[in-house]
């Protein structure tokens, strides 16, 4: 019953499929990659994503990291640096929803938190780390815009609100490695506002995505 959702072209398919990722890609103006989880199935929590996933997923036998973030990541990244463009052409918008914790070696005592953090983790923003160093690393096909939000929630997820309040004293009274939390509604109306901005280039912290969201007022 929203026009807005109603608005939207559905595609069914894997993006893990290169040939269905390019195919979309091909057709686009701009893309944006926001898949991803949690707790792989090889984290021994996967019944914790009914928790911290707005959707409720669960992953299945093969949702490992790698899969579900690097290698949709890398596919359409691929896609987009395949495709014909004339001279001139500006590079296309690309935003990828990273983590605020994959920034934690450019902060205070960010690595040796990440040192004693739990193995799981660290493949997670090992899996992070590779999408974003692969996005940036052609600028002349692709503007990356990168968001790192830390957690991320709506007042309709009432089992994360507990915490939230947490999260966002220690980032007011400055520990480094714990950044404020965002709504999805100011984490997607920055991801609008980066695409339709073209200085918007980079990593985007939440005091970069509140800024954006404004844009959007």
């Amino acid at each position: 019953d929203d026009e807005r959702l109603a608005a939207v072209t559905w595609v069914k398919g894997s993006a893990a499929d290169p040939a269905t990722v390019k195919k979309l890609a091909d057709d686009s103006d701009a893309v944006a990659h926001t898949i991803g989880l949690l707790f792989d199935v090889n984290s021994g929590l996967t019944n914790l994503n009914t928790i911290v996933s707005g959707s409720n997923s669960l992953p299945g036998e093969e949702s490992t990291y790698d899969l579900v973030t690097r290698q949709t990541a890398f596919n359409l990244i691929d896609a987009v640096n395949s495709r014909f463009r004339l001279p001139g052409t500006p590079p296309t918008p690309f935003v990828f929803t990273s983590a605020a914790e994959a920034g934690w070696p450019e902060v205070s005592f960010g690595e040796q938190v990440e040192k004693v953090a739990p193995e799981w983790l660290k493949r997670y923003l090992k899996a992070k780390r590779m999408v974003e160093g692969k996005i940036t690393a052609t600028p002349e096909t692709i503007r990356p815009i990168i968001y790192r939000p830390s957690l991320i929630w709506s007042w309709t997820k009432f089992d994360v609100l507990p915490v939230i309040p947490i999260f966002n004293l220690l980032s007011a009274v400055g520990v480094p490695f714990v950044d404020k939390t965002v709504t999805v509604t100011t984490l997607a109306r920055a991801m609008v506002a980066g695409l339709e901005d073209d200085t918007v280039s980079g990593v985007q912290r939440f005091m970069q995505m509140e800024e954006l969201e404004q844009k959007l007022a």
